[in-house]
């Protein structure tokens, strides 16, 4: 029988062999692919906070935090001969847990960069928590690594409290273009659910119409849509035919109610029909957007079939303009807020305008301004344009488009070129490179001469808006405003020069240090590497768990498996036995 001063023994030859264990050498190749990974995961995140259009404070402290380790571990590989210390088994796992955790930070850069999935922490109120939490992961992983702590972390409350303020601001605005007289709270419940089922909405059903047998009963059933019933519907003989190219606009009303009015738009086919049914099946959803036309449905007449949408009395913004005596400051930059906050809308539900212009914009009687023929003018308007009736396409277009590029990519900032455009026709009142009607004359002004047309001496706009439109136009599409940070100019524009106030406040989030986090988490996370996991890193041959995942993705073309699937469960069940960060964590932000 042993005595305790055998146990005692053993425990410690254990402890100094788990040490060894700990320390012993690992090659400088098995840690290159998670020094390729970590700097892989930084250059995503750059490109992410460069196309952040919210929370962009916060998205740069995390990226800053980031930098630290990709300029450690670009110093660790240059000075490798120097610093084989460092590469040892312990430092190998917690190099893998640096990676988890800023992957995590670059998918929680993405998500609360964009409306669309940052909607999922507005309603938990959590991204100071999550953001404590991932800055907490990753200040004590660091500091295990030995890396330098050089961030100045003493305003990150302020800069997450301007963030939420802003944020804030900008929902109240967006908000206000919902049509309900709802509370500010009620009225956001509804936008964001709008937003998640539009979404949702949108990438059904554009899997059903990328498929090569599309079927279109497939897609009328699980969206429920029929067309409307031409009887409940009657025409209005007094109102003369409006004309948009060759298509007819007519006014009709509710047989039950004459008070309700509509626009039958012609569709041209019965192929087109089916297209444009589809289209409006999602833009129905919008019916409650003050700055984008209703769309009601479809409907036929005979072998015609139709568009039903609100009625515009004041026509399209160009006539508008035109016929209107007084067209001043007032009502300038009231249109253009209201176009923006229209654009604002689809960009939250990731939908492409892609056409536009003054036709496309239609005005209310009250003088509200709204989005109309969603690129939906090729149906609306019969055979495919010839080249002189893109003219007044180009006339808006962005130059990158004017290359004729085949299958080149249409974006957002091509969106915000084509209303930067608007926006100088909204000011001068005048039609874009008038009087000129060579399409090609005007591509090589705008394309090879970067010609823009310029704002007149006398013009009354605020210097913001001219500023804002000359950088919307900018020929390189990168250096273009972000359709957020336009709406934002303008709302600042109008409530400026019609002398209209508003104050709002967003939530505090000031909080306490992750001080005491930190030291918990550290002391908790040092004291649970297990000598299993030290000696179980050649079973898997060093396979980082981003590897180990793909394995289970990887077929031939005969649909075989062909991953090493058998060491990437190794690696799964290796790095289980560690106290790793894990998404669960941070359930409380989904």
């Amino acid at each position: 029988m042993e005595d305790d001063g055998s146990k005692n023994n053993k425990k410690d030859d254990f402890t100094e062999n788990l040490k060894d264990s700990a320390l012993m050498i690992v090659p400088f190749a098995k840690f290159l692919p998670l020094i390729n990974e970590i700097e892989n995961f930084f250059n995503e995140i750059i490109e992410l906070v460069e196309t952040a259009e919210h929370n962009k404070r916060t998205c740069e402290i995390l990226k800053n935090r980031v930098r630290i380790v990709e300029l450690a571990i670009r110093d660790l590989k240059d000075k490798r001969k120097d610093r084989e210390d460092f590469f040892n088994k312990i430092n190998y796992i917690r190099l893998q847990e640096l990676s988890t955790i800023i992957k995590l930070i670059k998918n929680f850069i993405s998500e609360i960069s964009q409306l669309k999935t940052l909607i999922k922490y507005l309603k938990t109120k959590s991204i100071e928590k999550v953001f404590k939490e991932l800055c907490g992961e990753f200040d004590v992983d660091i500091n295990l690594l030995s890396f330098s702590i050089n961030v100045e972390i003493a305003d990150e409350p302020e800069q997450l409290k301007s963030d939420q303020d802003d944020l804030f601001k900008y929902l109240q605005e967006m908000v206000a273009g919902i049509d309900d007289n709802n509370c500010f709270a009620d009225s956001s419940k509804k936008f964001f659910s709008t937003v998640v089922k539009v979404n949702a909405m949108n990438n059904t059903m554009k899997k059903f119409m990328d498929e090569t047998s599309q079927n279109q009963t497939k897609i009328d059933n699980i969206f429920q849509v029929y067309p409307l019933k031409s009887s409940d519907y009657e025409s209005d003989d007094n109102v003369k035919t409006r004309k948009y190219r060759r298509a007819g606009v007519t006014k009709w009303y509710k047989t039950t109610n004459k008070g309700e009015v509509f626009a039958f738009r012609t569709i041209y086919s019965y192929m087109d029909h089916m297209f444009v049914q589809n289209k409006v099946t999602i833009l129905k959803e919008l019916h409650d957007w003050q700055n984008i036309i209703k769309f009601h449905g479809i409907i036929s007449d005979g072998d015609q079939w139709y568009l039903v949408t609100e009625w515009a009395e004041r026509g399209n913004l160009r006539e508008f303009y035109q016929n209107k005596n007084d067209f001043d400051l007032k009502s300038k930059l009231r249109i253009s807020l209201d176009i923006a906050r229209g654009l604002n809308f689809l960009r939250t539900v990731e939908i492409f305008h892609r056409d536009i212009r003054a036709d496309n914009i239609l005005i209310t009687l009250n003088e509200t301004a709204k989005l109309a023929n969603f690129d939906l003018t090729r149906y609306l308007t019969g055979a495919p344009l010839n080249p002189s009736q893109y003219l007044e396409r180009v006339r808006y277009c962005a130059p990158e488009l004017l290359a004729w590029v085949p299958n080149y990519k249409y974006d957002q900032r091509c969106e915000v070129y084509s209303f930067g455009i608007l926006l100088w026709e909204i000011a001068e009142e005048r039609i874009p490179y008038q009087g000129n009607y060579d399409i090609l004359d005007i591509s090589n002004e705008v394309r090879n001469k970067m010609y823009r047309e310029p704002f007149s001496e006398n013009s009354q706009m605020p210097e913001e808006f001219k500023q804002l439109e000359i950088e919307a136009v900018h020929h390189d599409p990168d250096f273009r405003p972000k359709i957020s940070k336009i709406f934002e100019v303008l709302n600042n524009c109008f409530k400026k020069y019609s002398q209209v106030t508003s104050s709002s406040s967003g939530p505090n989030l000031r909080g306490n240090s992750r001080n005491n986090y930190m030291q918990m988490s550290r002391s908790k996370r040092a004291d649970n590497i297990d000598a299993y996991a030290l000696s179980n890193l050649e079973s898997f041959k060093y396979m980082t768990l981003t590897d180990a995942a793909k394995q289970h993705e990887l077929y031939d073309k005969h649909g075989k498996l062909v991953g090493d699937v058998k060491t990437a469960y190794k690696c799964f069940e290796a790095y289980a036995n560690l106290v790793l960060i894990s998404q669960s964590t941070f359930k409380d932000g989904e």
